[in-house]
């Protein structure tokens, strides 16, 4: 029981290797063709995700640099009005 089930799967690949091997050269090239525009927009997708990631990055430590600013320029005005510092000393 055992060898039939050997010999039927050793059958089915030599069925898929016989398949592989008579199609047409243009088939083959067909395939590459498609593997490779599908790489290439692999690549563009990637790139893009990567330049939008680095957007977002710029985007944030703008954020930050601004909200720092802002907090920076709130505690100087706090300063001169506990010490009511409201006109530039001589």
């Amino acid at each position: 029981m055992a060898n039939q089930q050997n010999q039927a799967s050793l059958d089915q690949s030599q069925l898929h290797r016989d398949a592989a091997s008579n199609q047409e050269p243009s088939q083959n090239a067909s395939f590459l063709d498609q593997a490779s525009d599908s790489v290439k927009t692999m690549a563009h997708g990637a790139a893009d995700v990567a330049g939008g990631a680095a957007s977002g990055v710029a985007g944030i430590a703008r954020g930050a640099a601004m909200g720092a600013a802002n907090v920076a320029e709130g505690a100087a005005g706090a300063v001169k009005n506990t010490f009511g510092s409201n006109t530039p000393s001589k």
